[in-house]
């Protein structure tokens, strides 16, 4: 009886939601695997089908220039690393090699086994607001400067897709098209808005050594390119960084390590920036990421090492600006997970990647709740295979205008991929001279690892706990004086609990 009220239950959330017409672009997420000979093994967020994790072989590995789309639906049609376009038989599209070809395509992109194209966020996937079974790929062409590290990038580009073509799996039908060139652009922050009309698109994009945004409007047949100066000067050191509209599309932020945080306000009708709010934020790292809640209201700040939210409804921003979480060292396999580029999920949740190789994402499970109260997990979703630096999908807000932002009601995954039935745990005595006791609420029955972490991340004792047991002690007496973490681990590598422990 449980069982059938359950699935009913279920079929009725699902149904539910199904039934508004909701757009699910945004429903399939592909993350780059493993590396073995000429095997990619990937993995498939896959939230048509309650956030199950699927593993796969991909046409390409995934690193952080990471876009894909679903139809309306929710079926995959195509993805890409800004080297080639994939189809949904993870083949290389009919039309769809060559993707921003130059300098770096024939440095990077040359073997069709390789990480893809060196840049962060700079291609975004699209539907045409004027044809179903169209869609624009935005990216952006780079070319090695001598002088940097960076990438010197003077244009954007279009490609086009068509999903009639090659029997339904689609063709690449214009590539590589010139939307605008100007002296250098920013890399990075490539996202896209809503027009208030609710089919055309807003695209940013700001020009290097200047304050100009420049703001594409794709229309129906038509790409429309206008400019603005506004707030401070982009700096090579504003390379990279993330971009964002918040869901109800009243705001645009951004985030890097020049320029700070920067809030403006944003007219879907005109594509004029207004208002700006720039908030300092604690400098802990290089590599951020920005997002904000399904309410529109708090926006979440990786800072690398630490995480912060800001409440967008309040006139003073800076004095909302609320420290999170810092790292807590742990070592995802091999290196320690930081937080970086992050994304708002249909589910509601948001999803945060680390800068190194690793098997876990970060999650916001509430974001639209104050504080702590956001309950946000550090390495908390399991991926089978290894995740590729920086690689998360690259997506719009596709259901601004739609009745739901999000679906909170997707909470169904396999145990054995989502951390959430956490252990309870207490050490005593902590502060500890030599001998820690771990005590669990019931007897260990199931198998479990500890393992201990200096303050630097660096793995220094492990061992298997026994069955059966309701305290166990741990031998610490060589320990020298300091903080450490603690982390008790499943059979799968799946975190059960996580602590800090003092010794005295």
């Amino acid at each position: 009886m449980i069982k059938q009220i359950y699935l009913l239950l279920l079929f009725t959330f699902t149904q539910g939601f199904n039934a508004l017409g909701q757009s699910k672009y945004d429903y399939n997420w592909i993350f780059g695997g493993s590396y073995n000979g000429e095997v990619h093994k990937g993995n498939v967020l896959d939230f048509n089908k309650n956030r199950r994790i699927d593993t796969l072989l991909l046409g390409l590995k995934m690193g952080a220039n990471n876009a894909e789309i679903s139809d309306r639906e929710g079926n995959l049609l195509f993805y890409t690393n800004g080297c080639r376009v994939i189809d949904s038989t993870h083949q290389i599209m009919k039309g769809g090699d060559s993707i921003s070809y130059g300098d770096a395509w024939e440095k990077f992109c040359h073997d069709e086994w390789g990480d893809g194209y060196p840049t962060f966020r700079n291609t975004i996937a699209l539907p045409d607001p004027g044809n179903e079974q169209g869609y624009y790929l935005l990216h952006k062409r780079g070319e090695w400067d001598n002088n940097s590290v960076y990438l010197y990038m003077p244009e954007v580009y279009y490609s086009y897709i068509n999903m009639e073509g090659n029997g339904g799996k689609g063709r690449v039908t214009e590539r590589n098209k010139i939307i605008f060139s100007t002296s250098n652009l920013v890399q990075g922050y490539m996202t896209a808005c809503k027009h208030s009309n609710g089919k055309d698109w807003w695209i940013i994009q700001m020009e290097k050594d200047t304050n100009i945004y420049f703001k594409i409007l794709i229309s129906n047949d038509t790409i429309k390119v206008d400019s603005q100066s506004i707030g401070p000067n982009f700096t090579l050191h504003s390379n990279p960084g993330q971009a964002v509209f918040s869901p109800d599309g009243s705001k645009y932020i951004l985030y890097n390590p020049a320029n700070e945080c920067l809030i403006y306000d944003f007219d879907r009708e005109t594509g004029e920036l207004s208002n700006l709010h720039q908030v300092e934020v604690q400098d802990s790292g290089y590599f951020y990421g920005v997002a904000v809640s399904s309410n529109s209201r708090y926006l979440y700040l990786s800072a690398d090492q630490d995480l912060f939210q800001i409440d967008l409804w309040q006139d003073d921003l800076q004095s909302t600006l609320t420290h999170i979480a810092h790292i807590d060292g742990f070592k995802d396999p091999y290196f320690r997970s930081y937080f970086n580029f992050s994304q708002l999920a249909p589910d509601c949740k948001i999803y945060i990647v680390s800068g190194t190789t690793n098997n876990h994402l970060h999650v916001i499970n509430k974001p639209n709740e104050k504080g702590n109260a956001c309950d946000f997990r550090q390495h908390s979703l399991f991926l089978p295979k290894r995740n590729k630096n920086f690689s998360i999908p690259n997506f719009p807000h596709f259901r601004t205008d739609e009745e739901q932002i999000c679906d909170s009601t997707l909470t169904m995954i396999p145990r054995a991929f989502w951390i959430s039935d956490k252990i309870d745990v207490s050490i005593y005595p902590n502060p500890v001279r030599d001998n820690m006791i771990l005590r669990f609420s019931s007897p260990v029955t199931k198998e479990m690892t500890y393992t201990l972490y200096d303050i630097q991340g660096r793995q220094i004792q492990n061992g298997q706990l026994p069955m059966l047991k309701e305290e166990v002690n741990i031998d610490i007496g060589d320990r020298k004086a300091g903080l450490y973490m603690l982390q008790i681990t499943g059979e799968r590598g799946d975190i059960l609990w996580g602590g800090k422990v003092v010794v005295e």
